[in-house]
């Protein structure tokens, strides 16, 4: 039996989240149903940890939402972490005879003409995605079906997994008879989602700081422009904190959550933690210092970034790193030298920065299974479109 509702996988740097969703709206909107999670020690450099605990951890994550639901997972769609993906864009345009009403063939033969790149023996692609279309050389959109004209250009990002990743999670999966595997790259499903709810339809830089790795994204329209990845995260701060106050790493962890850097800490000052008091001024200093080194690598990232950004593009935090730390926004966006944002949403669904990943790649999966006709095509069909 075809399960009534889309799952998704998602790989945190410390947790593994399945969660099931059902959408309510033809605007895209979806409510989550069940949510399952499981702790691991995550990745870093483009390798798992330990990847011997990987396959009790996805089958944890996902008995708990099938438990919830009560039901047997037979489709999923499994997000690839910016850590095991690439991205890369290629421009592409048709001519025709004569100004032409333009549908959707051709702007899949947009993305068939701008793949013109040989995917690595190690990678496999997972598709071609329109970042925005130009009509005419003049009328930039990111969907043109119906509109008129003589040319068509566009802009395509494609994105490719690393077979490393592929390699450890199939199995697992097949395992538990889950017979159809979706990849999805999770740097362009949430940088997309985080982009259309803050509604951002041109440039937007995404910056996820998580526990131990930080994904910095550039979204354009309607896809993505730009990914990169690097082992930075909460978990160093608090690492650092045990290096200073000698102390272990889930004190470290709790005092990060007495942290103000929006206080104005003088001399003697202390948080107070289990009875313990600390240092605040040191401890604030402390975490202050990994902030900038973040803020320093994000800069960096940008240096193998080939687009123009516009000097007003808007920068958006989220992740379940920085996000919660009281004053971390402002701390980063002193050393960037630019206004940070926090992601946040109306809906209270898909309010928690820790899971924007995951809403992305539910966002993705309802749209899959709209394109081709799956469970929720009848919201398609509903309107005659």
């Amino acid at each position: 039996m075809k399960n009534n509702f889309v799952t998704i996988l998602d790989f945190g740097s410390s947790k593994i989240t399945c969660m099931a969703a059902t959408k309510v709206s033809d605007k895209g909107e979806f409510v989550i149903k069940a949510v399952g999670q499981s702790a691991y020690n995550g990745f870093g450099d483009s390798s798992w940890y330990e990847p011997e605990t990987i396959e009790s951890a996805v089958n944890q994550a996902i008995s708990q939402v099938e438990n919830k639901m009560k039901s047997k997972i037979k489709e999923i769609f499994v997000g690839v972490p910016g850590a095991f993906s690439a991205e890369v864009t290629s421009e592409a345009s048709i001519t025709f005879h004569s100004k032409k009403k333009i549908d959707r063939d051709d702007m899949s033969e947009i993305i068939r003409k701008a793949d013109i790149y040989k995917c690595d023996s190690d990678y496999t692609p997972l598709g071609g995605k329109a970042v925005y279309y130009i009509l005419d050389g003049a009328l930039k959109m990111a969907d043109p079906n119906g509109f008129i004209a003589s040319k068509l250009m566009g802009l395509v990002s494609f994105s490719y997994m690393r077979n490393y990743f592929r390699d450890t999670v199939a199995p697992v999966l097949s395992d538990r008879g889950i017979s159809k595997v979706t990849y999805i790259n999770t740097c362009e499903a949430q940088a997309t989602y985080i982009a259309q709810a803050t509604l951002n339809e041109s440039y937007s830089i995404v910056i996820d700081i998580g526990h131990i790795t930080t994904n910095v994204m550039l979204c354009g329209g309607g896809g993505l422009l730009f990914e990169r990845t690097f082992a930075l995260g909460s978990g160093y701060l608090a690492s650092d904190l045990c290096q200073v106050l000698g102390c272990d790493f889930n004190f470290a962890m709790a005092a990060l959550e007495k942290v103000n850097l929006n206080l104005e800490i003088q001399a003697g000052d202390a948080y107070s933690l289990n009875g313990r008091m600390i240092d605040a001024y040191q401890t604030n200093e402390i975490v202050k210092a990994r902030i900038g080194q973040i803020a320093s690598y994000v800069i960096k990232s940008f240096s193998f970034c080939d687009k123009e950004i516009p000097a007003n593009t808007p920068i958006i935090l989220t992740g379940g790193g920085l996000a919660y730390l009281r004053g971390g926004a402002d701390c980063l966006s002193m050393f960037l030298g630019k206004k940070v944002k926090l992601y946040d949403s109306v809906n209270a669904q898909t309010k928690r920065n820790e899971y924007t990943s995951c809403y992305g790649l539910i966002s993705e999966a309802i749209r899959c299974e709209k394109s081709k006709g799956g469970l929720f095509s009848f919201f398609k069909s509903a309107k005659g479109e």
